[in-house]
C-alpha cells in the first residue's frame, strides 16, 4: 500500500512546485560560445560599438539654508562650468548630463556633471 502512495503523492505535489529561470538558456548559450572561442583562439564579439568618449567633469556645491533649490543647481553648474573653462584654458560649449539635489543638515547641496559638447 505504501508503495502505491508513494508514487500518488509525488505526482501530486510535483504540481505544486514550479522552477522559474528565465535567461537560463541565452546565459549558457553565450558562455558557451565564449568557451569555444577562448579554446579555438577567435576574438569574441564585440558587446556593442563602443560610445565615443567626452571630457566631463562632476562637481558638488553647498548652498546656504536660505538659498532655494533652483539657484543651489544653478550655482552647482556655474561654477563647474567655470572649472571646465579653467581646465580645457578657453570657453568651451558644454552639456549638462546630470544634475541632482540633496538636503543634508537642512542645506541643499546640488552635484552636477558636464560634458564638453563637440
Amino acid at each position: 500500500m505504501k508503495l502505491i502512495l508513494l508514487p500518488i503523492c509525488a505526482l501530486l505535489l510535483s504540481g505544486c512546485v514550479s522552477i522559474e529561470a528565465p535567461g537560463l538558456v541565452t546565459d549558457a548559450a553565450r558562455v558557451t560560445k565564449d568557451a569555444y572561442r577562448s579554446v579555438v583562439g577567435k576574438p569574441a564579439e564585440p558587446a556593442s560599438s563602443p560610445a565615443p568618449t567626452r571630457a566631463a567633469m562632476s562637481h558638488s556645491y553647498v548652498g546656504s539654508e536660505t538659498q532655494s533649490m533652483a539657484d543651489t543647481k544653478q550655482a552647482c553648474v556655474s561654477e563647474a562650468a567655470q572649472k571646465l573653462n579653467q581646465l580645457s584654458g578657453k570657453t568651451v560649449n558644454y552639456t549638462v548630463l546630470e544634475s541632482e539635489l540633496s538636503i543634508i543638515n537642512g542645506r541643499p547641496v546640488a552635484s552636477c556633471k558636464l560634458a564638453i559638447r563637440d
